[in-house]
């Protein structure tokens, strides 16, 4: 408790040394630096009036510290961690203490519901990444199963985001390297625009050359890796008003890692692993400013994803193969636009299917059956604008799902997760908002049937033992639900006259969870006794890795603030979460370091420089279930300078230090380290006529 309370006062501290310096006057126009949201609502809103906790990340501010994986990219969203540790192919979301499968992840609007025991959910580089808009807390009202924890959406590249205005056409160029691994990294794409059809096509290579190293000085073993992502972006404008977009990627992985790709290698577990992911996803827009009864979006997608172990001690083949698709159809209808009351209605319909079917040396396998699910939603949600000075937001979703497999664990459920938000402006400097909602999850089918062995740690427990840890089949999981309050404020102050802002936000938010799933991950099982192996063997201690249905709590604070000048700007986000195990009295192995990110940085424009960089301290972990994984605390520092140099049009070089002090850390509930120091640098060029 003490930590927690160290954190919030630290934040808000923060917050005040940030905002002494402005001496503003409130400006009707401050909304001018605030970014705009389209997932929070599915409906373009200004982040700063809507009542949800939502961040917005940029390209530009992607590209700045030149990320190795997605941990790089989302450093310093408040509430969000990003979890699996060095290796990208094992990267998993966890925002608020809820992790992976309850948290949506969407690209360009695609549910990616791929989930196979630490094998990652994020299957596009940073470097074919447009934007980012993480909604934290439940969205199931909007997004359906999952979104407990909330949303992350990605949404890629295309030619219109890199056209100049009066280009027609250009290219870009992209070639970097990483000290730690020796990473290179190589990106080449071609964008046009001609009548009504514009095409944007990219490919990105990256390899590994060597295992990364961690800040303790020792390599973090089976860490090298070859990536291949390739995208192609086509929009066509049918007619005024009316916009097809169609987008394929292609993503290939390969490298020698642990089955569970987020665990200390040992020559027991490694395969030669090659994951293939094939995308293809198409939308269609009407957007007539003149018509207020139809803003229509529908989209259509599917996903299929191979991975392919073979594990070298024995040979053992496993492929697993993984598809999804599916359709969502929504429209919004807007009534009274100019008036002192106004209402905008957003009703839609969802459905999607996933299947999966695994084999073990060309035979069955247990730990990932043939099995199927789908899900058939209606959803709906009412924009109620009350004099330009309150929001009222209710929603309500209906899933109707239902999941097979060749096991015979058959089972159907339906259930409704309603929502409502009131947000109130009392000036053009303040808003403070509230919600309610409910959310729901049906287990993931690894969660209902994972077997075998999780990871081995060797000299786990001191010299010469051997840890193993094995999963427990759950196929009984209850679906969890739950209900969250959440309430914030947000403040914005400038001043044109001298060309500075500032903006702050604060929320608490609370969740109660009915059946919440909870991993217990434990070094030792007492009811296996250890095994020795004479005569100079390691002793080998059984863990266990258990998903099991209990009552739990979470809750939390997060804040952030940013001051904003024509040649520098400073940034202040952190939060700090409990969870609580009520079943058992214990706290939730799942909920992440509360942490701190400062970030500065100032700009000559004359020279085309930016330099800045940020730190992040986290707090250890300790309140976790007994045998659990603890986490030790960590400070980082990371680096960048970005040059454009005038006399070269089009060129861009950008060079940084992430992890300047060699930090040893990971980042929780994750055993494998983070990367130690990197030195980075790139070059890009884009031209165009």
């Amino acid at each position: 408790m003490q930590r927690n309370i160290n954190l919030i006062t630290a934040l808000m501290a923060g917050t005040i040394i940030a905002s002494m310096p402005v001496n503003a006057e409130v400006s009707a126009e401050a909304e001018a630096i605030e970014e705009i949201t389209v997932t929070a609502t599915r409906v373009e809103r200004p982040v700063f009036t809507t009542p949800t906790a939502v961040s917005v990340i940029s390209r530009d501010n992607i590209e700045l510290f030149q990320p190795l994986s997605y941990a790089d990219v989302l450093e310093g969203v408040p509430g969000v961690a990003i979890q699996g540790g060095s290796r990208r192919i094992s990267e998993e979301p966890n925002i608020r203490g809820f992790l992976d499968n309850q948290v949506v992840i969407r690209l360009d609007g695609a549910r990616q519901n791929f989930d196979l025991a630490h094998r990652g959910r994020f299957f596009v580089d940073p470097d074919l990444v447009n934007r980012i808009e993480v909604i934290r807390g439940s969205a199931s009202a909007l997004y359906g199963s999952g979104a407990l924890g909330g949303v992350i959406s990605v949404e890629t590249i295309g030619a219109n985001d890199l056209l100049r205005e009066g280009e027609s056409f250009g290219g870009r160029m992209k070639v970097g390297y990483q000290s730690n691994g020796d990473e290179l990294l190589t990106s080449a794409g071609l964008f046009g625009k001609s009548g009504p059809i514009d095409v944007f096509g990219n490919i990105v290579y990256r390899q590994i050359f060597n295992d990364l190293e961690g800040g303790s000085g020792n390599p973090i073993i089976d860490t090298e890796d070859r990536l291949v992502n390739g995208l192609i972006n086509v929009g066509i404008n049918l007619a005024p008003h009316h916009r097809l977009e169609i987008v394929a990627d292609s993503y290939d992985n390969e490298g020698e890692n642990p089955t569970a790709a987020d665990s200390v290698s040992s020559p027991n577990t490694v395969v030669d692993r090659d994951t293939r992911e094939r995308n293809v996803r198409t939308t269609y827009r009407f957007n007539d400013p003149d018509n207020a009864l139809i803003n229509l979006t529908a989209s259509a997608y599917y996903t299929d994803i191979d991975v392919t172990e073979d594990r070298f001690i024995d040979d053992r083949l496993d492929v697993s193969d993984f598809s999804s698709r599916g359709i969502d159809i929504n429209n919004t209808s807007t009534f009274g636009a100019d008036s002192d009351v106004s209402l905008a209605l957003t009703y839609g319909f969802e459905w999607f299917r996933d299947e999966q079917s695994g084999t073990r040396d060309g035979g069955d396998r247990l730990q990932f059956p043939d099995a199927e699910r789908s899900f058939t939603a209606f959803y709906a949600q009412a924009e109620i604008e009350l004099f330009d000075v309150i929001s009222v937001i209710p929603g309500i979703r209906y899933d109707d799902f239902s999941q097979e497999t060749d096991l015979g664990n058959d089972r159907s459920e339906d259930a409704f997760t309603p929502r409502i938000a009131v947000g109130i402006t009392p000036s053009d400097w303040l808003y403070v908002w509230g919600s309610w909602a409910e959310a729901f999850r049906a287990p993931s089918l690894t969660e209902l049937f994972s077997n075998g062995v999780h990871f081995v740690v060797p000299n786990g427990l001191g010299p010469n033992t051997l840890v193993i840890n094995e999963f427990a089949p759950s196929p009984d999981l209850l679906s969890e639900q739950a209900e969250s309050f959440e309430f914030g404020a947000r403040v914005r102050f400038e001043d044109e006259a001298s060309d500075i802002g500032f903006q702050a936000s604060a929320t608490y938010f609370s969740s109660d969870i009915d059946d919440y799933v909870n991993q217990v991950v434990s070094f030792i099982d007492p009811t296996r006794p250890p095994q020795f192996t004479p005569p100079f063997g390691p002793t080998v201690f059984f863990g266990s890795t258990v998903n099991s249905n209990i009552d739990a709590k979470i809750s939390g604070f997060e804040a952030e603030a940013r001051f904003e000048s024509t040649y520098f700007s400073a940034s202040l986000s952190g939060f700090t979460v409990d969870g609580d195990d009520q079943t058992n009295d214990t706290g939730l192995g799942s909920i992440p370091q509360d942490s701190l990110t400062f970030a500065l940085n100032g700009t000559i424009p004359d020279w085309g420089l930016r330099i800045g960089g940020r730190a992040t301290v986290a707090s250890a972990q300790r309140d976790v279930p007994d045998g659990s994984v603890e986490t030790d605390g960590y400070e980082t520092v990371d680096l960048f300078v970005t040059w454009v140099p005038k006399a070269l049009g089009g060129f861009t070089v950008t060079a940084g230090i992430d992890n300047v002090f060699d930090e040893e850390f990971s980042i929780h509930p994750t055993v494998i380290e983070q990367p130690g120091r990197s030195f980075r640098i790139t070059l890009s060029h884009q031209f165009g006529g």
